[in-house]
Order: structure tokens, then sequence, then C-alpha cells
């Protein structure tokens, strides 16, 4: 978290009255502007958590503020890109950290005394690791499908697929729709 004061957000009932005469309640901020010393704030948490819920709140405005603002201000908007993309980086170094550096698992006896120290490596990033860089880990899907129109139509006795292949040898059936007399 970063050493910033901390804004705690005010929120604070309205009383409006609504298109049918009736009398309503809705929340809002007591601060309606993002200053430059919020902008600050929210740009500092952000880049720090990635959240811009939480980091909207340190800055004591609401999120809906802020995106706003990232719509009509193009320097913010590229600076909340920039806390993004830092926050991304710090995610990514301590992902690769567990990948090749592991955690220890230390197990103790019940005296508190250590037992063993094992060296764990999280198998399921390094499998998304490897698929990230090497095309050679990634899912191969090759889907063709051709489609020419029409309704198949499976008798009501063929329970799976291999008995319609045994009793049709695998070919298509084509013939006309007739209407059936229900009557």
């Amino acid at each position: 978290m970063s050493n910033l004061p901390r804004k705690t957000h005010m929120f604070s009932p309205v009383e409006y009255q609504d298109a049918d005469g009736n009398w309503r309640v809705k929340i809002v901020s007591q601060r309606e502007k993002l200053d430059d010393r919020a902008k600050g704030i929210f740009l500092s948490e952000y880049g720090d958590h990635g959240r811009i819920g939480h980091a909207a709140q340190a800055a004591g405005v609401t999120a809906q503020t802020v995106r706003r603002h990232m719509d009509t201000d193009p320097e913010f908007a590229e600076a909340c890109l920039a806390a993004e993309i830092t926050y991304r980086d710090k995610l990514l170094e301590h992902h690769q950290n567990l990948v090749f550096e592991g955690t220890d698992k230390v197990t103790y006896d019940r005296q508190g005394n250590i037992v063993s120290t094992e060296k764990i490596y999280p198998i399921r990033l390094i499998e998304l690791e490897l698929k990230a860089h090497d095309e050679r880990y990634r899912d191969k899907r090759d889907i063709d499908v051709k489609v020419s129109g029409g309704v198949l139509i499976a008798p009501a006795e063929v329970g799976t697929i291999d008995d319609w292949e045994a009793k049709f040898n695998g070919t298509t059936i084509e013939g006309e729709a007739q209407e059936v007399d229900e009557s």
C-alpha cells in the first residue's frame, strides 16, 4: 500500500423527487471532483493493487467518477493505463519468482522445532508460463466444420452413434421430407 494519506470516503444521502412525484433517496459522494491530489492517490493505489474500486475509495471518490474522468481527460486515462501496466508487471514478476524460485514449505514438530524444509514449485503456474512462451505446450484443436444445410433426422430405434454407423454404414441418407398425418 502507498504511504500517501488516505482520504476516507464520505457518502451522504440526498433526497430527490422522481418523474412520478415520489420522493427517493440516493447515496452520493460528498466529493464530486477528482482533483490533482485525489488523482495522485488513485494512481498510486491503482498501481499498487490494480483494483479501481479500492483505489477510488482511497482517493475519496467513486469508481464511476474515476471512469468519467478517464473518458474526459486523456492524460489521466494514459496515467491510469501506466498504473495498470505497473501493477501487471508487479504481478508477472511475482508469478515468475514463484515459478523459478518456488516457496519453502517448513514442517515443525510439536515443540516448534523444524523437522524438514522442502522447496515447492507451483506446477500450474509453470504450465501456464510454458504455454505463454512455447506453442508446443498449448492446446491444439483443429475443428473443420462444413455445413450444407438440412436437418439430420435419426430414427428413434438407434441408440448411439455407433449403432447409427453400424446400421447405415457411415453413409449419409438423403431423401424428401414428407408430411405425417397425425390424425
